[in-house]
């Protein structure tokens, strides 16, 4: 049986009560902000769904009536644009007088219209020389996506491990993840030679680009020191870099994504705020 979650600024209360009478669900729960039916026959909730999926400040998300996320052990967050609102290189690139040029590189990769390892390359080779400090100035910009801290504290309370698999760098992912309690980062390096930024950059310990394939290796090898299962991950991103690991997760969301992520995978969440993921959860409900 599938339950549908209608969630985001334009869920008000005259929905709540139009939805539950046209639906004639069999139960009808409401948090602010988010409404969850279930006994929908499977017409009703195919037809709410499309009636609301093109709703301004909604998100319709079908999902099993007791998907619970005792189910799952590691959640794994992308950085930028899902975990915060910011774009860390570009903030950093802004600093020292790239930003235009920087951020040109970011908004093409991030659609996929470039190859993410020549795109990173050629985004911190732009920062050559740039005093380590543009590092500490992105830190103290960085602003967290509206529900970020309820979705972990959430997922810690439940006996899940939390991580942040980047493409980003570990001077930024390190300091995000010990802030938000969450068990460690996988991320990329930046290469830096008497307080100043090279222009290189590499993977963890010097290895392989987190790429796309690298996101989806990390979460592999975090759900096998766990002892876990695929499918016992929950990742979330909002990129085309994102897009592997999101689906192979045994739950993937698209987060406030781009058009190419969201249209792939099989759960997304737009409207509300990062803690929408764990109002799919029957817990979160209880």
């Amino acid at each position: 049986m599938m339950d549908l979650i209608l969630m985001g600024p334009g869920v008000t209360p005259d929905l709540v009560c139009d939805c539950a009478d046209a639906a004639s669900a069999a139960e009808v729960r409401t948090q602010p902000g988010a409404v969850r039916l279930s006994g929908l026959s499977a017409m009703s909730l195919r037809n709410l769904q499309q009636q609301f999926a093109q709703r301004e400040g909604i998100d319709a998300v079908a999902v099993p009536h007791d998907l619970s996320i005792r189910n799952f052990r590691v959640l794994a967050l992308d950085m930028d644009g899902t975990i915060i609102q910011n774009e860390c290189i570009d903030d950093m690139a802004a600093a020292c007088g790239q930003g235009e040029a920087v951020s040109a590189v970011t908004k093409a990769a991030m659609e996929g219209h470039l190859s993410f390892d020549e795109s990173l390359r050629e985004r911190v080779a732009l920062l050559k020389d740039a005093p380590v400090s543009v590092i500490d100035t992105a830190l103290k910009g960085i602003r967290l996506q509206p529900g970020a801290v309820r979705l972990i504290d959430f997922c810690r309370s439940h006996g899940v491990d939390c991580y942040v698999v980047s493409g980003g760098f570990t001077h930024l992912t390190r300091p995000l993840a010990e802030r938000l309690g969450m068990q460690g980062a996988v991320s990329n390096e930046l290469v830096i030679e008497n307080g100043r930024l090279t222009g290189g950059v590499t993977g963890p310990a010097g290895g392989r680009i987190i790429n796309a394939d690298g996101k989806r290796r990390a979460v592999e090898v975090i759900c096998a020191l766990h002892g876990c299962p695929l499918s016992a991950a929950v990742c979330a991103g909002d990129g085309a870099n994102d897009l592997e690991m999101i689906q192979a997760a045994g739950l993937g969301i698209a987060f406030r994504a781009k058009p190419r992520v969201r249209a792939a995978a099989r759960w997304a969440v737009s409207a509300a705020g990062l803690d929408g993921i764990m109002l799919l959860f029957a817990e979160a409900w209880a």
